[in-house]
């Protein structure tokens, strides 16, 4: 069977309008939806397949399997079935591996609407780990007391920045333990790479520092900065970095040594 469908694209798909396919749900014999709302009773999702043979031929034909409604809620719902405030259970729901909202429903104020089996066998066993919760951007920001801006340019620069666990609509959350420390790693890192420069460090999680590539090369740090700028043919392909962290630059080892080694006359250059 096809992934169940809201009345809107399988209008599109059968080649009616939403309002002719709405009127026709109340004909006797229509096919009955795969997922309907606990709250307002409006059917949610339907059989593509089902829906479609109807408007063929006015008949259900259902496949075998397919003939139950599954009931979805809404979180305020839920929450009064299990005992528990719509409050916490909303937190809940921003955990990582809190179910996912099954759709949305249209008639109860754009409601998300969750499958009431999966949330309560998360709720029988769920660590509450507030450190695990999903958060936008913006609240990741506002944890974190960073801009909106910061997070944005965080997201777009770097590859390594956390990857959003799911989206709520279009809008992406991330978990917030996992950006807490992919910045505490970057603060660190920032640190190492400010006391490097400030220092006679020479590598920093395995990428040279300027004192490092100065080392390799048996030149001066102001040698160093000179290749920097790349404007001789003797530096015209000096190594780019691969890292920048704050001001400070760091090197691929083996890039530096590759171009030491095609340049015997480095030292004396310098």
């Amino acid at each position: 069977m096809d992934q169940p469908q809201p009345l809107a694209t399988i209008a599109e798909r059968v080649g009616v309008t939403v309002r002719t396919l709405r009127k026709h749900t109340e004909r006797d014999g229509f096919p009955t939806p795969v997922v309907r709302c606990g709250k307002c009773g409006s059917g949610l999702l339907y059989d593509l397949d089902a829906v479609q043979r109807w408007e063929e031929d006015g008949t259900e034909q259902l496949a075998p399997g397919t003939d139950a409604t599954r009931t979805v809620q809404p979180l305020s719902v839920l929450a009064d079935d299990l005992g528990i405030t719509a409050l916490t259970l909303w937190k809940h729901s921003k955990h990582a591996d809190f179910p996912s909202p099954v759709t949305r429903c249209g008639m109860c104020a754009n409601a998300y609407v969750y499958d009431a089996a999966a949330v309560q066998r998360y709720e029988e066993g769920a660590p509450v780990d507030p450190s695990d919760r999903l958060v936008s951007l913006q609240e990741a920001a506002d944890e974190l007391e960073l801009s909106y801006g910061s997070m944005r340019t965080y997201l777009g620069r770097h590859a390594d920045f956390p990857k959003p666990i799911k989206y709520t609509g279009p809008r992406p959350l991330f978990s917030l333990q996992q950006i807490r420390s992919w910045q505490d790693k970057r603060q660190r890192m920032r640190s190492t790479v400010a006391e490097a420069a400030a220092g006679d460090t020479l590598e920093v999680e395995g990428l040279l520092t300027r004192a490092g590539v100065a080392t390799e090369l048996g030149v001066k740090l102001d040698t160093v900065t000179r290749y920097q700028r790349r404007d001789t043919d003797f530096s015209k392909d000096f190594p780019e970095s691969v890292r920048k962290i704050g001001r400070s630059r760091l090197w691929d080892p083996l890039q530096v040594r590759a171009w030491r080694d095609s340049r015997p006359s480095a030292q004396r250059q310098a």
